[in-house]
């Protein structure tokens, strides 16, 4: 994985995503459960749940397929 850079995380809306909702972001992509990303990450499920429902703000969508298709369309995934 790349370093992160804020600049190659930024939303049309001005916003950006931090560094753990890329690493959340990487993982969804692998189609990994809530459980299974929070074991992968060594952090609490309910942080996912945090991150994935900031992430569906951010990204103006309703859902986790969502989420992934436009992070492919932006290049973050």
């Amino acid at each position: 994985m790349k370093p992160y850079n804020k600049n190659d995380y930024a939303l049309d809306n001005g916003l950006f995503l931090s560094p753990r909702q890329v690493a959340v972001l990487n993982q969804l992509a692998l189609g990994l459960s809530n459980k299974q990303i929070a074991h992968a990450l060594g952090i609490a499920e309910p942080t996912i749940k945090m991150h994935i429902s900031a992430m569906l703000r951010s990204f103006g969508v309703q859902n986790r397929v969502q989420i992934l298709i436009k992070a492919k369309t932006l290049g973050f995934i």
